[in-house]
């Protein structure tokens, strides 16, 4: 028992420190469910309780898994370009993977049974397409050459907790799924893509040709465009939602925060065209772009809605 937390311990070092991705889950969780009340025509308070520390855990546990995950479905491409990572360089068993991905499912299945069974299956579903994807590496060998085309089957696992989300705030708190929740789940998925092709993109000068780049398979300039554009829709859609003109008090305020992002799309491109002829990294400002999108849609939140803590 010694020896597994010794080894769960340095995998969480190398690739998912635990406060950071605590922190992440949450304010992914805590901003998404108080901006699906803020746009709920209903005007129900915004509680905050046990199904709230059961989703943001779920959130967690979920993303942990899937990690652990990509560790046996990215094990030959690691081998060539991430000789770091955890089951590359020894630091964990395919067994210990194993372990932590059985665990966690349990875990986590047994903690939403608590809510909802449909919580607990939307669980379930949302892990076996995650297992179900290290099969699909061997059956669209496109993935392995295509990161384009490897984010169009890999990302609805990660879409997905937003929907998972949306469906606990109907469940435990009762707010009536509109349009515009779709849409602000939309917003989201854009300000996830921008930092993911962000931080998967390099000059081709300063990368090797094999490494699964976004900016190797359409070009350093293209990938910058496509970011910057899903910045924008992310940022912009999510002010448009808001529509921070309508409202009054701080709340009129705190609506147009998330604008203050696009302050880090502009800085990545700089880095960029700054470092045509020298390495860096690319994650420099697309890492706080993504927190900051949270946080920012987290503070108008607390702002407009009336916050309840429900014990």
């Amino acid at each position: 028992m010694t020896e597994f937390l010794s080894r769960l311990k340095q995998f969480a070092h190398i690739v998912y420190e635990p406060k950071q991705h605590l922190f992440f889950a949450f304010i992914w969780y805590l901003s998404l469910s108080g901006l699906f009340v803020s746009l709920n025509q209903g005007h129900i308070p915004w509680e905050w309780g046990f199904p709230s520390l059961v989703t943001g855990l779920t959130f967690f546990i979920i993303l942990f898994v899937l990690r652990a995950i990509d560790e046996v479905k990215d094990f030959e491409y690691d081998q060539r370009h991430n000789p770091h990572r955890p089951l590359v360089c020894g630091a964990v068993s395919r067994k210990d993977i194993a372990l932590y991905v059985i665990l966690g499912a349990l875990f986590v299945v047994m903690l939403n049974l608590v809510l909802s069974p449909y919580l607990a299956l939307f669980v379930v579903l949302n892990i076996g397409y995650g297992l179900l994807l290290i099969k699909m590496e061997q059956w669209l060998p496109l993935m392995g050459r295509s990161r384009f085309f490897n984010l169009v089957i890999t990302y609805p696992v990660s879409i997905a907790l937003s929907f998972y989300a949306l469906l606990q705030m109907a469940i435990s708190q009762g707010v009536v799924v509109e349009f515009s929740h779709f849409m602000l789940i939309g917003c989201y998925v854009m300000a996830f893509l921008h930092f993911e092709i962000v931080r998967k993109s390099m000059w081709r000068n300063l990368c090797e040709p094999s490494e699964l780049l976004y900016s190797n398979e359409i070009g350093t300039k293209n990938a910058l465009l496509v970011s910057t554009i899903a910045a924008l829709l992310a940022c912009v859609g999510v002010v448009w939602l808001i529509a921070p003109w309508q409202l009054t008090g701080i709340a009129s305020i705190s609506g147009w925060l998330p604008l203050i992002n696009l302050l880090f799309v502009v800085l990545s491109l700089k880095l960029f065209y700054q470092n045509r002829n020298q390495s860096f990294n690319p994650r420099k400002f697309s890492v706080p772009f993504i927190v900051g999108f949270y946080l920012m849609n987290l503070v108008h939140a607390l702002a407009q809605n009336q916050l309840q803590l429900v014990i």
